[in-house]
């Protein structure tokens, strides 16, 4: 089945999990949905107590004239950032699993320029663990490539020795997905995170992955 590049808003791979509803599941962070719900219920009390108490804030704040500023700032901050916590409450806390396993993070994520020869890379992440070698050179080279307008990216499920592993391309304010992301299976599962840690590290050796 051939692969249509498709524009993406963010700099992961959430955009192509949501055309693969057979394969990936959305849901919301319990803890970052509470987090963004606290600091809601912060910023709604405070918005209640400076509407509340108008004289006594401004008063506090040193008058209306020598304090306009900061005024402005305490009546308008707190429903501003109200809204953009409910905003993110409803949008930014959504995270993706495997449909029936584990869900996914992203362990590694790195750019570099048009020219890299990033297929070696992919070709040693195909391969998975018996490659890890090549990995970590791989990934020790990319680090180092300094460009930014492509992006390889890696998810994994820890709980079903999986990856998904993507490339995207940056076109001035536009991202893209040119092809398509392909998986990593249990069978040639390999720990992503530590493999970049390791190639951090500027080693070659792979003893102790």
């Amino acid at each position: 089945m051939s692969f249509t590049p498709f524009k993406t808003r963010s700099r992961t791979l959430s955009a192509w999990f949501a055309t693969r509803p057979d394969l990936f599941t959305p849901e919301r962070s319990p803890r970052k949905t509470m987090s963004w719900m606290i600091v809601a219920g912060l910023m709604a009390a405070l918005t209640l107590i400076v509407f509340l108490n108008p004289a006594a804030i401004v008063e506090t704040l040193g008058g209306r004239v020598k304090a306009g500023l900061a005024i402005a700032g305490a009546f308008a901050m707190p429903p501003a950032i109200f809204v953009v916590c409910v905003a993110m409450v409803i949008a930014g806390s959504r995270r993706w699993r495997v449909t029936g396993g584990g869900v996914l993070t992203n362990p590694v994520i790195h750019s570099f320029r048009p020219g890299f020869p990033i297929d070696d890379l992919l070709a040693a992440m195909q391969r998975g663990a018996v490659a890890s070698a090549a990995i970590v050179a791989g990934l020790a080279a990319v680090q180092k490539d300094g460009g930014n307008t492509r992006l390889i990216t890696v998810w994994a499920s820890e709980a079903d020795r999986v990856l998904y592993v993507g490339l995207l391309r940056v076109d001035g304010d536009e991202l893209w997905i040119d092809t398509e992301p392909f998986a990593v299976g249990p069978d040639r599962y390999f720990d992503a995170k530590k493999h970049d840690r390791t190639a951090m590290r500027a080693r070659t050796s792979v003893d102790g992955l």
